[in-house]
């Protein structure tokens, strides 16, 4: 038996370092093919049963060692789809079984495959050069949150993707202390800040208020009688005699008369219009009875006036006339929503005539509809609409700018910026920069935004830095039509920089910008995101800009992201997650079942699939094998040598049998 088992034994050694070679010729025939693992060989000794002294060499047996778990080399592709698993997992794959219809049909039996040249065929299927079809589990376009839990496969249509509206905005800028608006002037203090009274509407972030016009920078002086002062010391006794008008009264004066006969005379002659006394020095004051009335010196005799100080000429009281705010006959009218329009008629001869501060604040106290009022020591006018919807209209053809009125209408206040008052908004303003917003259909709408200030500590105690945001309504607004608005809130900041308090978020309901509806749109600015720091060219620098809406887009490119998401590139410029690509692991991943193409089936030895392994998702790259040819030609040889070895078994063995054949002949 010894022989015989020893030829039988050989065999069993060729036919193990035959298995061998296959494996090793099978490894170095994919040394290039994609993600393929290499097959080593295991060999095992059979033993026969007997006592151990007893007990001889057995036999071998060859079996497959699968390299399942070992790494190969990345390289990287330009082809954006094809990925690499750097780490532990299979994707989840499955193969079709049919074809019905130009439509695959598939078995529902997952496969696993570490090969991830997959590239998307005519329908959407995502395919790999050995026809497997990748699984993955679909992502939200909206929120970004997976679909589902299980993988299934995926399939990318040319569909568009929907609109997105605009619904976030994000902003963070920092504003100058000292804004450089068009009509700042550094030599004059508050030029740079918004001035509500230059305004129809008052833009400003404070509740709805009715229509108002601030009188401001009117230079009238107030009401005063006229007043003569002679230019002599009336002497003790007139030398000279003679007559004098007074507003047209004659005056006799003697010699001899004494000051109080000349006072006498003239309080007899011209009171009420015009009474007489002396100043402290002895010269002779003469004053009109009130701001109507001029005083009218006349005579012919040079020595008399030269003697008591007057010259021939008038001296005119301070009213409106005599300051030229309006010209005898010219009116000025205040309308009050539908109410009867007031009149203003500027003349003398009295009431309604209008020649003094007194005789306007008599009159402007019979307008309907609101109030107005006239500041005695300067003439500005403040007129007040009583109802929230009326507007407030200022006509005639005296100069209202003389009575402080910088608009010559005014409408309630909303916190907008009407079309007659753009130009003057954007010279007290400053740019804060545009973005490029989308309603529901994915239309585009130009958010302009501007920032004025309003108050500034440079304007003394009680002023604190504030500013208020605006954006645009209507890029082509004309008369009262609104077209930017203020986003309702006072932005004030502290000596630091910093906003005090702060302003993190802002709610903007039925925002519309040139036609297109927005809806509501919430601004985040973030704790510090709003700051006010000196700046050399007086602008707005904004550090963030930024909105989550888009328009609709047709899918153009798919590729894979460095985070194992199949991601789409759309004609929007939009790049949405379309799919997470799902890797499986095994605990017995060397126990898998090869099948055709580089793929796996699970079997008992290998466990089930549990989805969410470790490794790492290497885009635009694939590994490569994990042969190494240099060790499978020395493998090569050994199993060579291991071949020749047995046959010299045999050999040597045949030889020892025809020896005892010849021994029995």
């Amino acid at each position: 038996m010894g022989i015989f088992g020893a030829l039988t034994t050989s065999v069993t050694g060729m036919q193990a370092q035959s298995f061998a070679l296959q494996n090793i010729s099978g490894n170095i025939a994919n040394a290039q093919t994609t993600a393929y693992k290499r097959t080593d060989t295991s060999f095992t000794d059979l033993i026969q049963d007997n006592q151990p002294s007893k007990q001889v060499a057995g036999s071998v047996q060859a079996s497959s060692r699968g390299t399942n778990t070992v790494q190969g080399d990345i390289q990287t592709s330009s082809i954006g789809t094809f990925m690499a698993i750097n780490g532990d997992g299979y994707f989840v794959v499955m193969k079709p079984t049919n074809v019905v219809d130009n439509n695959p049909i598939f078995s529902g039996v997952n496969q696993y495959t570490r090969r991830g040249d997959f590239q998307p065929n005519k329908d959407g299927y995502l395919v790999n050069g050995a026809g497997y079809y990748l699984m993955g589990i679909p992502v939200d376009s909206t929120t970004g949150n997976l679909t589902a839990s299980v993988p299934s496969l995926l399939k990318f249509k040319n569909d568009f993707l929907p609109a997105q509206a605009t619904t976030e905005v994000s902003y963070r800028a920092n504003l100058p202390r000292y804004p450089f608006t068009p009509s700042h002037d550094t030599k004059t203090v508050g030029s740079e800040l918004l001035k509500a009274t230059d305004f129809i509407a008052n833009p400003l972030a404070v509740s709805p208020q009715p229509a108002k016009i601030t009188g401001t920078g009117a230079t009238l002086s107030p009401d005063a009688n006229a007043l003569l002062t002679g230019a002599a010391v009336l002497p003790g006794t007139l030398v000279n005699a003679g007559t004098i008008t007074v507003n047209g009264n004659t005056v006799t004066l003697t010699a001899g008369m004494t000051p109080a006969n000349v006072m006498a005379a003239i309080n007899t002659a011209a009171n009420p219009a015009v009474t007489a006394s002396l100043d402290a020095s002895g010269k002779l004051v003469l004053q009109s009875a009130d701001a109507r009335t001029a005083i009218a010196i006349g005579g012919s005799n040079a020595a008399l006036m030269t003697e008591i100080g007057l010259s021939v000429g008038t001296t005119n009281p301070t009213n409106l006339l005599t300051q030229s705010a309006a010209a005898s006959g010219q009116t000025l009218t205040i309308t009050i929503g539908s109410n009867p329009t007031l009149t203003l008629t500027f003349g003398t001869g009295g009431l309604p005539n209008i020649q003094t501060m007194a005789d306007l604040a008599t009159q402007i106290a019979t307008l309907t509809g609101g109030s107005a009022s006239v500041n005695s020591l300067n003439g500005n006018l403040t007129i007040t609409a009583a109802s929230l919807t009326d507007e407030i209209t200022i006509g005639g053809d005296a100069n209202p700018t003389m009575f402080g009125l910088r608009t010559k209408s005014a409408l309630p206040s909303n916190q907008t910026v009407v079309g007659d008052d753009v130009t003057t908004f954007v010279s007290q303003s400053i740019g804060g920069g545009a973005i490029t917003a989308y309603d529901v259909s994915g239309s585009q709408a130009n958010i302009q935004l501007r920032w004025a200030k309003i108050d500034s500590t440079t304007l003394g105690s009680g002023h604190v830095d504030t500013w208020n945001l605006f954006y645009q309504v209507n890029s082509t607004a004309t008369g009262s039509e609104t077209a930017w608005k203020n986003v309702g809130t006072n932005f004030t900041f502290g000596s630091d920089g910093q906003m005090n308090p702060v302003v993190a978020n802002l709610t903007l309901s039925d925002v519309t910008v040139d036609g297109a509806a927005l809806g509501t749109i919430s601004l985040k600015f973030g704790a510090g995101g709003i700051t006010e720091f000196s700046d050399p060219n007086g602008n707005v620098q904004v550090n963030l800009l930024t909105q989550n809406g888009y328009a609709a887009g047709a899918l153009q490119t798919i590729s894979v992201s460095e985070k194992g998401r199949v991601v789409g590139s759309y004609s929007n410029g939009r790049t949405i997650d379309l799919a997470e690509v799902t890797l499986a692991k095994f605990a017995g991943a060397n126990y898998l079942k090869k099948i055709d193409g580089g793929a796996f089936e699970a079997t008992d030895e290998s466990g089930t699939a549990v989805y969410g392994a470790a490794g790492k998702i290497v885009g635009s790259s694939l590994e490569g094998a994990n042969t190494d040819i240099a060790d499978e030609f020395t493998k090569l040889i050994v199993t060579q040598q291991a071949y020749s070895a047995n046959t010299r078994v045999i050999t040597t063995s045949n030889q020892m049998i025809q020896d005892l054949l010849n021994m029995l002949r």
